[in-house]
């Protein structure tokens, strides 16, 4: 449970045209409860000496969410400028299985650790106040779209997560998103990604991320606009570190193609240069505003480990 108070210098009469009132404060009050369980499992055995078993876990969870209606009075005093402004009144059920994988690896020096190589949820909502159409009768809609979420690490080489969401009211699939990583060597990753959104923004995003050599690494991204067939971003990133970690750089070079149906927009090249030294610090040029595209690789493995 919570409790949320909110001062205000000033506010509106909206009996007395909006006339400004002093000091008020508003209170409210919010709960919530979880429900996981029962955990049920399975095990299955591989008969392979790297993975000797398969664990299935299924994982049901169940929450509900309420914040009641006691600030109406103070809501009309309120000029609504952000979330802090607005507290609507809330009674959801939310419901969740969620699938795991987990594999019983054999390690280097012998030994076996259990790793989660799979997740998959299926999640979706319930709205308790919009099922009695107090508010909104003529449009009662109280089921939320159906999410359905995989995260997928089979290996240290390959990775696959999917996400989408299913409207059950008109029968489609509002979104799409998908994400591969691949590392076919220890020093190149390579990744790409895939954001539709129904009537709205489709994009394919490419990245590689490559250690060229000893202190060297080059880091090169794109961002493609499927409905207009144009490349809206490109950026490219040669980081230098010197090896004696006395000192080291940073070039990056990014151009934007920001036009929209219609002329609005404009084309943007810009450039990046850093340069840092070790113990006296660092000079570099502003990256404020800078949409971040490059994709790391994440080892699942501990990086100071030294039996990996």
């Amino acid at each position: 449970m919570g409790i949320r108070e909110t001062t205000y210098s000033k506010g509106l009469d909206a009996s007395a045209n909006n006339k400004r009132l002093d000091f008020f404060t508003r209170e409210s009050f919010d709960a919530s409860a979880t429900f996981e369980g029962p955990k049920i499992h399975r095990i299955y055995e591989i008969n392979n000496k790297n993975i000797p078993k398969v664990k299935h876990l299924l994982e049901p969870r169940i929450t509900y969410s309420y914040i009641p209606d006691i600030d109406e009075n103070d809501r009309k005093k309120i000029k609504v400028f952000d979330g802090i402004d607005s507290v609507d009144r809330q009674s959801n059920i939310s419901y969740s299985l969620t699938q795991r994988l987990f594999q019983k690896e054999l390690e280097k020096d012998g030994t076996f650790s259990t790793r989660d190589v799979l997740r998959f949820d299926i999640s979706q909502s319930f709205d308790l106040i919009e099922a009695t159409g107090e508010e909104k009768p003529e449009n009662k809609r109280p089921f939320s779209d159906l999410r359905f979420d995989l995260d997928s690490r089979l290996t240290d080489f390959f990775e696959f997560n999917l996400d989408t969401t299913f409207d059950i009211y008109d029968n489609v699939f509002e979104n799409w998103n998908f994400e591969i990583g691949v590392k076919p060597l220890d020093s190149l990753f390579l990744s790409i990604e895939r954001r539709y959104v129904r009537r709205g923004d489709v994009f394919i995003i490419a990245s590689m991320d490559w250690g060229i050599k000893e202190g060297w690494r080059l880091q090169t991204s794109t961002r493609f606009d499927g409905i207009t067939s144009t490349h809206r971003e490109n950026h490219l990133t040669l980081v230098y570190d010197d090896p004696c970690r006395c000192w080291g750089f940073n070039f990056d070079f990014i151009k934007r193609n920001n036009f929209r149906a219609g002329g609005s927009g404009l084309n943007e090249t810009k450039l990046f240069l850093g340069v840092t030294f070790r113990g006296l610090g660092s000079v570099k040029t502003s990256t404020q505003n800078v949409l971040e595209l490059h994709r790391e690789f994440e080892s699942i493995y501990d990086p100071f480990d030294p039996n990996d």
